[in-house]
């Protein structure tokens, strides 16, 4: 589990691996008897849940391909479409194999900057080039969630809500650029940075959902839960995605 820390997330993960075959991997202090299933291995995510004491089976399928530009369309749009496509595509492959009263839950993050949409590197070289044209810039990251349960789940229907955050990112050197990026640590990250990079530190603020630019906002979460069943909201790291105000990370 990663702890807030001045507006930070500090390593604590659990040991081992992230488990795989629908078999349950971590119950944090439950809030609420509601069981997910998160079809994601993102270890963000992951550790996001955990934390906010939410039961949950990861679904390590094959993935659903991403698109980081579909016919010109918003970042917003291109989020939506992603988290969809994953969750519709963890549907299927769970059809009969997973309890009715379980949540299927998908995510997806894309940072953006006015027409530009940067998704997941694919190599060292384009990580590079994100992290030097978004250094120094105030830029968005938006989220989308895409969830279904009972009784959408059988009417084969999906709910989704997108969350966007502004960044203010500092004007990191060149050093410590190439620093980060021998480090490893911007692959699978949108952007090519996570704002929970305590070393690199590549933001000054976050106006708006914390957890949002991690990757997962809680709030949107609740949005789409039924009334009543968000007994989780208690959890501290909710705090943390409802505040909705500016964290400086300086």
């Amino acid at each position: 589990m990663r702890r807030l820390i001045d507006g930070r997330f500090a390593e604590a993960h659990p040991k081992g691996d992230v488990e795989s075959d629908y078999r349950s991997i971590a119950t944090y202090h439950p809030l609420t008897e509601m069981r997910y299933l998160l079809a994601s291995t993102s270890r963000r995510r992951f550790d996001i849940m955990a934390a906010a004491g939410m039961t949950m089976v990861v679904q390590t399928g094959t993935p659903a391909a991403e698109v980081t530009d579909a016919d010109s369309a918003s970042a917003i749009d291109v989020t939506r479409i992603n988290a969809i496509a994953k969750l519709r595509s963890v549907m299927k492959s769970t059809r009969g194999r997973s309890p009715w009263d379980m949540v299927l839950l998908a995510a997806d993050t894309l940072v953006h900057r006015g027409d530009t949409i940067y998704g997941k590197p694919a190599h060292l070289a384009q990580a590079r080039q994100m992290l030097e044209e978004l250094r120094g810039t105030s830029h968005c990251v938006t989220t989308t969630v895409a969830m279904t349960y009972a009784p959408l789940r059988q009417r084969d229907e999906v709910l989704s809500h997108s969350v966007t955050s502004q960044i203010q990112m500092r004007r990191f050197t060149n050093d410590e650029r190439e620093r980060y990026l021998a480090s490893g640590l911007w692959k699978e990250r949108a952007g090519s940075y996570g704002v929970q990079d305590a070393e690199f530190h590549p933001t000054e603020s976050v106006d708006g959902c914390y957890l949002n630019v991690v990757g997962l906002p809680l709030c949107a979460v609740l949005k789409m839960l039924p009334e009543g069943d968000h007994a989780f909201v208690r959890s501290h790291i909710y705090a943390t995605c409802t505040a909705h105000t500016t964290w400086i990370t300086a």
